[in-house]
């Protein structure tokens, strides 16, 4: 696994500058046309590092902050529960995730440098930027991405990275996920992200990936049994583990296929 220890004492803590939004649309079910949908994605951009989150993540809980014990954030409406952050002169990319019913939070740490391009001659503009072409593959999809120079941060919409400009739009081939620039902010004020690592279980991705899938078979049961709080018969408990069950198996077009 790529080491954790880029971050010193296991904390982070910089001000974040900029909000670049995306409109995500996606295909979850590859058999049908119909299951697709599409979420606005955030990508913060600071001096030392970048935040990706879902815009509804961001309603939910609009402090910025992350690894507080004492903090409980409120479910958010969204197919993207994870966060990823970037560091902007180091070779690390941190991969979030909270399980809000069992407070689990999880962390993997991946290189950065994933991605192989090649720059292409043909330009064209997108809200006023000029952009250049790139394609590259990722986790079995070929890409086509189109980033500008005239912002000059080697950033994009969630694992992206790596071009001499920040990436305004990105789609694999084949049209199942498709990043489309929505528009750049400048903060005022500039926004304080702490992160701390000490509060997040450290683990790779195929673990996170099965964890995540067993909360989601079963989110009643899932860290010990039913909770007290909730008063839900076994008839009922088994209609909402079949319904799970036969959503679960419509997606089966994830960003990132199984190598």
């Amino acid at each position: 696994m790529f080491s954790l220890n880029t971050f010193s004492q296991n904390k982070l803590k910089g001000k974040l500058e900029y909000k670049v939004t995306y409109n995500l649309s996606f295909q979850l079910d590859s058999t049908d046309a119909n299951s697709r949908k599409a979420e606005l994605m955030i990508l913060y951009l600071g001096e030392d590092f970048s935040k990706y989150l879902s815009r509804a993540k961001t309603i939910a809980n609009p402090i910025v902050v992350e690894g507080n014990s004492a903090h409980t954030s409120r479910n958010a409406l969204t197919n993207f529960h994870y966060e990823i952050i970037k560091e902007r002169d180091k070779d690390s990319l941190l991969y979030l995730l909270k399980i809000d019913k069992s407070d689990d939070r999880l962390v993997y740490a991946e290189s950065k440098h994933q991605f192989d391009w090649q720059i292409e001659q043909e330009t064209k503009t997108i809200e006023g930027f000029t952009v250049q072409k790139a394609i590259t593959s990722f986790t079995g999809r070929a890409y086509t991405a189109w980033f500008t120079t005239e912002i000059p941060i080697s950033d994009g919409p969630y694992k992206f990275n790596g071009l001499p400009g920040l990436i305004l739009e990105i789609t694999d081939t084949q049209g199942y996920w498709d990043f489309k620039f929505v528009g750049l902010e400048k903060l005022s004020p500039k926004i304080t992200y702490r992160l701390n690592l000490k509060q997040y279980e450290k683990t790779t991705r195929p673990a996170l990936e099965k964890l995540w899938h067993r909360y989601r078979q079963d989110p009643f049961t899932f860290g010990g049994g039913i909770p007290d709080n909730i008063t839900i018969s076994p008839e009922v408990h088994k209609k909402y583990v079949e319904s799970f069950a036969k959503m679960l198996e419509k997606e089966n077009n994830p960003l990132e296929l199984k190598q």
